[in-house]
């Protein structure tokens, strides 16, 4: 596997997960600043937690707007490396121009690609369920799948 990875691609693709985890921790800070302003600075027990969130007007609407929130992450972190992770591979290319042809995709396929996004959610949620030993199968099938996506979406 590391060897089809291009010279120039490990690098680039470098820059790709940093901008995944960059990501990953404006998510975390958010969920983390909401859940501060919606219930304080102190903390609840797990069951405390759940009960608070479905039964007060306060936790349903911190519970709408940390979706919202995160809705808006995943959309822009999808957006960025929906087709960027298999240009890096196919061509060589840096990896803003990777993102923008990502971000290109996706506003020209807006519904197509907004399914992708939930089709890869649901079976990525689906594979955890069984101790996360369905994303052995999974994982490979969306790496795969994603692929196509990419040679159908941006012209050679």
């Amino acid at each position: 596997m590391l060897a089809a990875v291009p010279h120039h691609g490990a690098r680039e693709l470098g820059y790709m997960a940093l901008v995944a985890v960059f990501g990953l921790i404006v998510w975390v800070y958010s969920a983390g600043f909401l859940y501060a302003v919606f219930f304080g600075l102190h903390g609840f027990e797990f069951s405390q937690i759940v009960s608070t969130v479905v039964s007060t007007p306060r936790g349903i609407a911190f519970f709408l707007l940390g979706n919202v929130v995160g809705a808006v992450i995943a959309l822009g972190l999808f957006s960025v490396s929906v087709v960027s992770y298999p240009m890096l591979l196919d061509r060589e290319v840096d990896f803003v121009t990777a993102m923008i042809t990502s971000i290109r995709v996706v506003l020209a396929n807006p519904g197509p690609m907004i399914g992708w996004g939930i089709f890869i959610g649901t079976l990525l949620g689906v594979a955890i369920l069984p101790g996360f030993i369905g994303l052995f199968v999974v994982l490979p099938m969306l790496g795969h799948a994603t692929w196509h996506v990419y040679r159908k979406a941006v012209a050679p």
